[in-house]
């Protein structure tokens, strides 16, 4: 990683951490979330993410099942400017704390991605990295995430590699450094049967 890089990802997971806690505190003090008022509020989300919370293009994430304070955190980053990609930060920016935690309620409670099928090898040697990187310590034992760790299973193939990706190269900053040093020595090899099992898990 550059040196700007370092200097970005530092500066980007401070900010993040005192965005956190003023968003966590916005989202525990609040009203209880409403899916139905969410569903209203993400129709800008369906032509990328499905009414579904499938994405329509391999690109695309699957965000339906994701724990609502994974999604509620992600789309604050993007809201903030703190990460980038396919525009999410213009369909962001008018999204008040409120919006969000709707959205992120009428998402969660969609039905989990199907597991998609895969090569076996692969997916025996993507489940053994996973073990020894300690993935489910954080993403859950069937990486169905949990609170605002990202659910991984049933994940798209192709954006989980390419989100692995960028973690490690530092073109991705997460929010507290974690994935960036457990994806620091994961080579490409790895990253693809980690995609390959993550995908292959209901």
């Amino acid at each position: 990683m550059r040196l700007s890089n370092k200097i970005k990802a530092i500066v980007t997971v401070a900010f993040f951490n005192v965005c956190s806690l003023m968003s966590w505190q916005a989202f525990a003090a609040s009203a209880v979330p409403d899916a139905a008022a969410g569903k209203i509020k993400a129709q800008t989300c369906f032509a990328c993410h499905g009414e579904n919370g499938m994405g329509i293009a391999p690109t695309v994430p699957n965000i339906a099942a994701q724990p609502p304070l994974a999604i509620f955190y992600q789309l604050v980053q993007f809201r903030e400017d703190m990460r980038k990609g396919g525009d999410m930060e213009k369909f962001a920016k008018p999204f008040s704390d409120n919006d969000i935690r709707d959205i992120a309620a009428y998402f969660s409670a969609l039905p989990a991605p199907p597991a998609i099928p895969g090569d076996a090898a692969k997916i025996s040697i993507g489940k053994q990295i996973a073990q020894q990187q300690y993935c489910n310590s954080c993403h859950a034992p069937q990486f169905q995430g949990q609170k605002q760790v990202s659910r991984l299973a049933g994940q798209s193939k192709a954006y989980f590699i390419t989100q692995m990706r960028n973690i490690r190269s530092g073109t991705r900053v997460d929010m507290d450094g974690t994935m960036g040093s457990a994806a620091r020595g994961v080579s490409d090899a790895q990253i693809d049967a980690l995609a390959e099992y993550a995908a292959s898990l209901p």
